[in-house]
């Protein structure tokens, strides 16, 4: 604001000046001289240099701070920042609920077993028809007999079991009195028939179990 210093004789003039303005201008009050007829104001050092047809005025340099403006619109979304560093682990989650199961895998190698090949053999050596092929029959004469297994059969050399059906009640006692594996895998058993009393070999039907193990492949 505007300073004026009022109208007074000349000899109050100074004195009035002295206690209303500074006598100098500073970085914080302008000195300025006031035209009392047009009103023209110049910008001076000191209060003395003002004219008779003058007065004296002052002013702040800097005013009054004025109350703060409306918000200015939001400026445009900066850039992203560089990631900052990864954090703690978290707990472990819950279990999830269990998968519907998968395909079932290939089948493995046969193992280690064993491997039977069972038969009837006829009175006149002629195989049953009941039991599977895979061996073959002989009658050398009466109540003598060979089974034989053809190559490729075993891997191991068999055990043979024979039992002999009944003729005329009397059953008869089974002797295998010859077994021959060969290096092929075939084999052949000679069996001979005979009486339960005086040992006679007779025509007898018999059924056979041979079996061996298998090694794993």
């Amino acid at each position: 604001m505007f300073n004026q210093v009022l109208r007074c004789a000349p000899s109050l003039l100074l004195t009035s000046l002295a206690l209303a303005l500074p006598g100098a201008a500073s970085a914080d009050v302008l000195i300025g001289c006031k035209n009392k007829t047009n009103g023209n104001v110049r910008v001076v050092a000191d209060a003395a240099l003002c004219r008779a047809s003058e007065i004296a005025i002052s002013w702040n340099a800097t005013g009054e701070q004025g109350p703060a403006g409306p918000a200015g619109p939001a400026g445009p979304a900066g850039p992203a920042g560089p990631a900052g560093p990864a954090g703690a682990e978290g707990p472990a989650g819950a279990a999830g609920p269990a998968g519907p199961a998968g395909p079932a895998g290939p089948a493995g190698p046969a193992g280690a077993g064993v491997k039977t090949v069972a038969g009837i053999v006829n009175a006149d050596r002629a195989k049953n028809g009941g039991t599977p092929n895979g061996f073959t029959t002989l009658r050398f004469s009466q109540g003598q007999y060979r089974v034989s297994f053809p190559p490729g059969t075993w891997t191991s050399f068999p055990v043979m079991t024979v039992t002999p059906f009944g003729i005329n009640g009397d059953y008869g006692n089974p002797v295998v009195i010859s077994a021959v594996g060969f290096g092929d895998g075939s084999a052949q058993f000679d069996i001979h028939m005979v009486t339960s009393v005086g040992a006679v070999l007779f025509d007898n039907a018999f059924m056979f179990t041979a079996v061996a193990s298998v090694p794993a492949p």
